[in-house]
Order: structure tokens, then C-alpha cells, then sequence
């Protein structure tokens, strides 16, 4: 079995010849990978899982990801996943043409369905809609689909789980070094901004990852920053009391899971646009306004120790059950395999 995964960014304009270079490409040589719980718990990993996981239970001989990059190029992944990117939507055709088609074809986001469309009737399509981008109700561009938000569900979906590396991510019983953390990359809809704001003269303690703190308006609070590689997130993880995430024009971000997942009760604005079911009061934590903020925070902070988001998370997210889950539901859905 071939499985494609996909994450595509903006395509590039190019006038190369694809089709004369896809016919005489040979792919790199492939070398010893590692498994599932083996991957370092970074960026790309709750994508990439369901497609290690599938190679690890030996039914899936080739994985690859798509995506498009001004840097074309075909190279393995130490997880074993074939990491391909291409230029446009153009170049993945000609590519097809000389590979052939996939069994099995994720597609995250919903910025470009191309791809989707293209494959209708060729192999089973999963979409995984990022509600931030504006997820339609059609129904019209894959066998079935795993949705941030339950306005979403139907006959044909399922609530999307990020799915976090628990055997690497997990609360240590250690000293803490500051009340939150707040793990996002920095642009408008993660809304530093409302955090920073809401601490601001406070004796709350933060910590901002991965962000360019220099960026930042951080007078008159007591919060610190790392830029990427600077630091391990999972110690920053297990060093802290809580985990915040204001953001709202995101959707279910990975990391927001992966708070909950290493034993920390989450802070969440309630104008997220996906991912609220990762919230269960008084359980994994809370939901707050932009203007209570700061009062949810101390609230949950004064009562972290009645919280069990680890235990929780193990309960309804593991790893492993996840990914089954998403497995049987894409048999349901029609999947062969």
C-alpha cells in the first residue's frame, strides 16, 4: 500500500519541463528508519504519525509527504516517510505519471483542494479541513473527513484528534520555573498580544516559544522568550505550571494537545476556531474571554492540583487508540485496506 499525506503551502510558478524531469528522476536510496514512539516529538509529527504507524504494522510499503517549496527535492525523512517537494499542482501530475497513483491520500488544510478534486475515483481521499481557512459543508471533495469543530460532523466525519507522541511527552515531577507557557509560533491569529496584555503588570510568570521576543511589547510583565532551537519544548513543558493558548483564528494547533497530553491544565480563548473539544472544564481546563483572561488563568493556577489533563488525555487520546480509531473509521468510510 502507498500512502500520500499532504500539507500544501502556496504553489510556485515555474516553467520547468516536469514531465522530462520526472522521467528520468530516480528516487534517493532509503536507509534505516526509525518507528512511531522512536520520532522526536517536533513539528509534523501528528501528521506524519498515521502514516509511520501504517508502515510500522507493515501495511504500508512506501509514505510520502507533498508539499510545494520554491526548493524542489526528494528526500527520506528518518522516519522513513519520502518527503517530496514539488513546485505547483502541475508537477505532482507529471510526478503521478511516472509513479502512479496512491492508495491512500490525506490532505491537511483547505487552502488548496486541487489535488483532491484531481484524485476523485483514483484512490481513497481523507480531508482534514482546517477550520481557520474555512472548512466547507459540501462534501464534495473526499470519501470522508476529520473535522476541529462537532457544526461540522455528519454521516461522512469525524472530530480530528491531533495526535501527540505520549511516550515522549509526559509530566515530570520537577521543580517549576514560571506559572505558563505559551507554545505558538508568532503572527495575528495566535494573539500574543492578549496574553502579554492580560499579565501585564501582574506577578504572573510566562514564557513565549518559539518567538522573536524583541517583537514583542513585553515592558512592566515578567515573561521570557525562546526563538526555534534555542531550547527543548518538552522541558519547557514539564517546567511550567499551565499552558495558555489565546489564539483565535487557529485550529486545533498540535501543541495545544501536546500541553494537555505532558500533565498541564490549558488556558483556552473561547474564540478558537477549532479544537475546543480538547477543553473539559475542571478536567483539562478551561475556557476564557479575551476580557476574564487573566482571572481564568489565576483560577486555574490556585486549583491545578484538582485538574488531570494527563490522565484524561491517556483515558479518550492515546496514541495508538487514535490512530485506530482513524483507521476503522476510514473502513467505515469505504478504505480497502
Amino acid at each position: 500500500m502507498r500512502v500520500v499525506i499532504a500539507n500544501f503551502s502556496n504553489p510556485i510558478s515555474d516553467k520547468l519541463d516536469f514531465h522530462s524531469y520526472w522521467a528520468r528522476h530516480v528516487l534517493p536510496p532509503r536507509d534505516a528508519r526509525v518507528s512511531l514512539f522512536d520520532q522526536r516529538p517536533d513539528w509534523g509529527f501528528h501528521i506524519y504519525s498515521i502514516g509511520v504507524y501504517l508502515m510500522d504494522k507493515g501495511m504500508a510499503d512506501e509514505v510520502e509527504f507533498w508539499d510545494y517549496s520554491e526548493q524542489r527535492s526528494t528526500a527520506y525523512h528518518p522516519n522513513g516517510i519520502l518527503r517530496i517537494m514539488f513546485s505547483n499542482e502541475e508537477d505532482i501530475k507529471s510526478y503521478l505519471a511516472r509513479y502512479g497513483y496512491p492508495d491512500l491520500f490525506i490532505n491537511h488544510g483547505s487552502a488548496h483542494r486541487e489535488m483532491l478534486e484531481f484524485l476523485a475515483g483514483k484512490c481513497f481521499r481523507v480531508h482534514v479541513p482546517a477550520l481557520k481557512f474555512g472548512a466547507r459543508k459540501d462534501d464534495s471533495d473526499a470519501e470522508c473527513y476529520l473535522v476541529d469543530s462537532e457544526e461540522y460532523l455528519n454521516g461522512r466525519s469525524m472530530m480530528y484528534i491531533p495526535v501527540v507522541n505520549t511516550q515522549q511527552i509526559y509530566p515530570v515531577n520537577c521543580k517549576k520555573k514560571r506559572d505558563f507557557i505559551y507554545l505558538a509560533a508568532c503572527y495575528p491569529g495566535k494573539r500574543h498580544d492578549l496574553v502579554i496584555n492580560a499579565v501585564r503588570g501582574s506577578e504572573l510568570t510566562g514564557h513565549l516559544h518559539p518567538v522573536d521576543g524583541s517583537k514583542l511589547d513585553l515592558r512592566n510583565t515578567h515573561i521570557t522568550t525562546t526563538n526555534f532551537n534555542e531550547c527543548d519544548f518538552v522541558d519547557l513543558l514539564r517546567t511550567s505550571k499551565i499552558a495558555v493558548y489565546p489564539g483565535d483564528h487557529t485550529s486545533s494547533p498540535a501543541a495545544m494537545w501536546e500541553c494537555v497530553a505532558a500533565g498541564l491544565p490549558i488556558v483556552v480563548n473561547e474564540n478558537i476556531k477549532g479544537g475546543k473539544h480538547l477543553v473539559v472544564s475542571g478536567i483539562t481546563g478551561e475556557l476564557a474571554s479575551e476580557d476574564n483572561f487573566l482571572e481564568v488563568m489565576r483560577h486555574v493556577l490556585a486549583y491545578r492540583e484538582r485538574y488531570k489533563p494527563r490522565e484524561y488525555f491517556i483515558e479518550h487520546w492515546g496514541t495508538v487508540p487514535v490512530l485506530e480509531n482513524y483507521l476503522s473509521f476510514f473502513r467505515k468510510m469505504g478504505w480497502k485496506y
